[in-house]
């Protein structure tokens, strides 16, 4: 009898294509490299590496992506990083006209998508022999995970070549959201699967219950967050007299433990509630960033960053190689008007979204957003990882075959990922420099004086931490809840004992090692003397 081995040569080629793609990723960020970002880098290290293993081996490897695989575990880490990193003031000045895009717009990107594929159904330039039971719900499904944008790489690129805060901030608050919003909305649409025939009306009950799951899911992440920050500010671990331990007593061990714990039981227990387990761990890593880390040591703080930081690269960079791998390394079922459809229906989707939003949003904004970022913002809806993974969930079309899912769906969302995330990937930088937002501040980007000049006066507000401030209504109640009542439980910024500390030194936005401070910039804050900050 022969003993069971578990590491396999699939297992060593994907071990070998991790390790190339993140040395290769590495060398285009030391180069400064902008024509290519490093998702997309790794997607062609993938294909590359695929097609050398289909000369070589000869046949396709085992080893398929199961959307269980990096649900569970690759990706909490990434929108964990995302929430943990989250830049709060350019987050909160544009917060209506985030959530506008990531709620509104990816539900209106989803239904237009939707029901043109399934027009195009009806008219025979999509077969219909190659869907299931419920076409109009399948096409919505459809439509749901590729209005899931990632803009990875394309956030990099905005890093390295200093782009207006405005846009950093739009479209990185937008990408986080988007992909939580298309996760629950594809999850809604599947519960109503193999139920009764679904109709135009259904779409009511289900936007109901996307509420529902929304609201539920970032409740569990709040709580899961505040139970972490009361453990540390009352374990005392920031303060603690390591003389009085073990000789083998780390405090850093068991700040760090008991903050990766609570984040991952935020992601687990959402899911076991039957909510999403990705708003939850993002809430949960911003209540980590605005209370749990003042509780813990300048020591544990960086521990935390980096941990979060390395883990959600490795996790990106595997994804988007593995994505590669797959063109070669796996069979495909064709349909060619699904995938000739695909791109120009995202790009009218997405047009839908970005531009008479943003016009509704500019009638309020007391900034404007210019139209170069909106131009930018609808060419960074780049398909990633987390559509693909959906394509992968698609109920079973055919329940007589033994491939489950819809094949041609994921098929045609593999061909679109790749080609967004190389074709408008690596358009970023020459974009950006067409539409003259390279190295441009905001006052630049939005051109007008006036509006820019409101602009910084806001932003300016935001740091200098205004202690009186004639205000009214939700933002000063939950200012003095937050101070009077928050704070000296859970601790956070003027916490009390154990509570405030400087974070560790971290990679900032527009490339550069600086210090980095915990946000200086509370709740308490999120108010001018004309009246609320927000102008998004």
């Amino acid at each position: 009898m022969t003993e069971a081995s578990y590491v396999t040569e699939d297992l060593v080629a994907i071990w070998l294509l991790l390790a190339f793609a993140c040395c290769v990723s590495y060398i285009i960020q030391r180069s400064h490299l902008t024509i290519l970002p490093p998702s997309g880098a790794a997607t062609l290290v993938g294909i590359a590496f695929g097609g050398v293993l289909r000369l070589t081996m000869g046949q396709q490897l085992s080893t398929r992506f199961e959307p269980y695989t990096f649900f569970y575990a690759l990706l909490p880490p990434i929108i964990y990083n995302a929430g943990l990193r989250l830049q709060k003031k350019g987050f909160f000045i544009n917060f209506t006209s985030i959530i506008a895009f990531a709620g509104l717009g990816t539900i209106i990107s989803t239904v237009v998508f939707g029901f043109l594929t399934y027009a195009l159904v009806k008219t025979g330039f999509i077969h219909r022999d190659m869907l299931g039971k419920q076409p109009l719900l399948e096409c919505l499904m459809y439509g749901s995970l590729v209005s899931a944008i990632d803009p990875v790489g394309t956030l990099s690129i905005f890093a390295d070549l200093s782009v207006p805060p405005m846009l950093y901030s739009l479209v990185f608050g937008e990408s986080v959201l988007n992909d939580a919003v298309a996760i629950v909305l594809f999850r809604t649409l599947e519960s109503f699967y193999y139920k009764d025939r679904f109709t135009s009306a259904t779409l009511l009950l289900v936007l109901l219950k996307f509420a529902w799951v929304s609201l539920g899911s970032i409740g569990i992440g709040i709580a899961s967050g505040l139970l972490t920050a009361f453990m540390l500010k009352h374990l005392g671990l920031k303060t603690f007299d390591c003389d009085r331990a073990s000789p083998s007593f780390d405090p850093t061990v068991y700040s760090f433990t008991i903050i990766a714990l609570g984040a991952y039981l935020a992601y687990i227990l959402a899911e076991m509630c039957g909510l999403s387990g990705i708003f939850a761990v993002f809430f949960c890593g911003i209540c980590h960033s605005h209370y749990a880390l003042y509780n813990v040591s300048e020591e544990a703080g960086t521990t935390v960053h980096k941990t979060a930081e390395s883990v959600a690269f490795l996790s990106e960079t595997f994804v988007y190689a593995y994505l590669g791998l797959q063109v070669f390394t796996f069979s495909h079922q064709v349909d060619y008007g699904l995938i000739f459809s695909a791109v120009p229906l995202c790009l009218l989707s997405r047009a839908l979204n970005i531009f008479p939003i943003s016009r509704i949003l500019n009638m309020k904004r007391r900034v404007p957003i210019p139209f170069n970022i909106q131009v930018m913002s609808f060419a960074c809806g780049l398909r990633g990882a987390i559509a693909y993974a959906l394509s992968l969930n698609l109920p079973n079309a055919k329940p007589d075959d033994d491939y489950d899912g819809i094949p041609v769906m994921e098929t045609s969302t593999l061909f679109l990922v790749i080609l967004s995330t190389l074709l408008f990937g690596g358009m970023t930088g020459p974009m950006l420099e067409m539409l003259e937002l390279k190295g441009a501040t905001d006052r630049e980007a939005v051109g007008d004086e006036q509006h820019a000049a409101e602009y910084e006066r806001m932003e300016a507000s935001f740091e200098g931490r205004i202690e009186r401030m004639h205000s009214t209504g939700f933002h000063s109640r939950f200012r003095d809840f937050d101070r009077n009542v928050m704070r000296p439980v859970f601790g956070g910024h003027d916490g009390g004992a154990g509570g405030a500390g400087p974070l560790p030194r971290d990679v900032v936005p527009g490339g550069g090692d600086a210090a980095y401070e915990p946000p200086q910039v509370m709740l308490e804050d999120l108010t001018l003397e004309e009246g609320p900050p927000e102008i998004g």
